[in-house]
């Protein structure tokens, strides 16, 4: 099994409880500019570490079972996991049960004047 074949096994389940996510409870997820930036963030810091440890010689790669694109030393397959999970954890945290709508939570601002003496 290639690294993409088992990518996409992965990401079936993860797409699925995105959708599940965002047709139920889509005010709770972060904003997509938020989910972005982490992503971005991440992709760096597994581009960085990847490649260390691709370069020591901790982790290698059967080239007969990656595509053979390459970020330097690391093949582009071992950043699915990090782009899955900046999609699975936020509509995991999204769909925990008895969590409540941000805007639901917030108390609505008081109109009445405050009536104090002294």
């Amino acid at each position: 099994m290639t690294y993409l074949v088992l990518n996409i096994i992965f990401f079936v389940p993860i797409l699925a409880i995105a959708a599940w996510a965002y047709r139920t409870r889509r005010r709770q997820l972060p904003s997509r500019r938020a989910v972005g930036i982490t992503l971005i963030v991440l992709l760096a810091a597994t581009a960085v570490f990847d490649n260390v440890l691709i370069g020591i010689g901790i982790v290698d790669y059967n080239p007969d079972l990656i595509l053979g694109v390459r970020l330097a030393l690391a093949p582009i397959e071992d950043f699915a996991y990090t782009v899955g999970a900046c999609i699975l954890l936020p509509a995991l945290w999204a769909l925990i049960p008895g969590r409540t709508d941000r805007h639901e939570a917030e108390p609505p601002p008081s109109t009445a004047a405050s009536t104090t003496t002294p």
